[in-house]
């Protein structure tokens, strides 16, 4: 107990290294320790192992409010939104005064669409319950970081817009601002537990992953929507440059469009398939993501878009049909980025209702 004690107490020194290797010599076997040893793996940014050792501390003592709230945690961090709802309630059934099951439970009801109110009265509570704003701070939090490469971005977006600087220096705000955003791109989509490295975090989220959405079920689909999403995306990338080249009188070469346009249609779709079999598993491609009616909505409208891209090659299409074109690409990014996701999760929470419908 001393050792998850001392690995939870440099977990929040950030000694990220430390708790970790202290946490592997630790051996929980009690309900107590596995939530404790759960707590500091989810400061640790690590909800993937966190989670089965919660698990096992709620079904050795399902009344330990400790283990829900690791639950509840864990599941908020893996976007288990449902699940972590439902953990947070049993832990403020258990605990009513305790501040973090009402933490918990106002942190996973505030991502949940028409509950803002409910999430703001949990919150109040862990407040008032845990003596300041302190009570609030959630375990697992990013790096703040993140924020201050969020922060260098919007600088140097805004140096480049405004201003009449010389031309070296405008090209050095450009430079700047594309390492910021490539840094940014990295800080949202890398893997963030703290004390591994790199093939060590890759390698533990790919089976959990696999453990967690192999199954299917709603948490998954928003999975395959989130998977898809940024591939839609690269198709409308790439029909916004081939007809932005046309719109500005080059469009490509008849002998250059006809082989790359369909080849590199199909390298993105083998690329796409590839890479949701290495992050998620090839039962999650087999039985979640290739037969969801977005992945067909997806081949649909790229084929749409590449195969016009083709049409305007043959023929001798003026500037207006490649600005239309140009305009389709731009509307597909948007959808593809944002729409995609949204849309999983606005049919799953339909299909739901509509089952509970069904039961009623």
């Amino acid at each position: 107990m001393e050792v998850l004690l001392r690995a939870r107490e440099l977990a929040a020194a950030r000694k990220y290294r430390e708790s970790r290797a202290l946490l592997e010599r630790a051996e929980p076997e009690s309900a107590e320790e596995l939530s404790l040893a759960a707590s500091v793996l989810i400061q640790l940014r690590d909800p993937e192992a966190a989670l089965p050792l919660a698990e096992r501390a709620v079904r050795l003592a399902p009344d330990d409010w400790q283990g829900w709230v690791a639950v509840a945690d864990a599941d908020l961090l893996l976007r288990r939104v449902d699940a972590a709802v439902a953990a947070a309630r049993v832990a403020v059934r258990l605990v009513p005064d305790e501040a973090a099951p009402h933490r918990a439970l106002g942190a996973a009801l505030n991502k949940v669409l028409g509950c803002g109110r409910e999430a703001r009265q949990e919150l109040k509570r862990a407040k008032e319950l845990g003596g300041g704003r302190k009570a609030l701070l959630m375990p697992g939090r990013p790096s703040p970081w993140g924020f201050a490469v969020l922060a260098v971005f919007v600088v140097f977006s805004v140096l480049t817009l405004v201003g009449d600087w010389p031309d070296g220096l405008k090209s050095a705000f450009q430079i700047l601002r594309a390492v910021s955003f490539l840094g940014l791109l990295f800080f949202l989509r890398a893997p963030r537990r703290a004390g591994l490295a790199w093939r060590a975090r890759t390698a533990g989220m790919r089976a959990a992953n696999e453990r967690l959405y192999g199954g299917g079920g709603r948490e998954a689909s928003v999975k395959a929507a989130e998977a898809l999403a940024p591939w839609g995306a690269a198709v409308g990338g790439c029909t916004m440059l081939l007809a932005g080249l046309g719109s500005s009188g080059n469009p490509l070469p008849l002998w250059v469009a006809l082989p790359v346009v369909p080849i590199g249609g199909c390298l993105l779709l083998v690329a796409a398939r590839r890479w949701v079999r290495w992050w998620y598993g090839e039962r999650f491609l087999r039985e979640v993501f290739a037969p969801d009616d977005l992945v067909r909505v997806h081949l649909v409208v790229s084929g749409a878009l590449l195969g016009g891209v083709l049409l305007l090659a043959l023929g001798d299409a003026g500037e207006r049909q490649w600005r239309v074109l140009v305009l389709g690409g731009v509307g597909w990014f948007v959808l593809a980025s944002i729409g995609t996701p949204l849309a999983a999760a606005v049919r799953d929470g339909v299909r739901e209702d509509r089952e509970k419908g069904a039961d009623v």
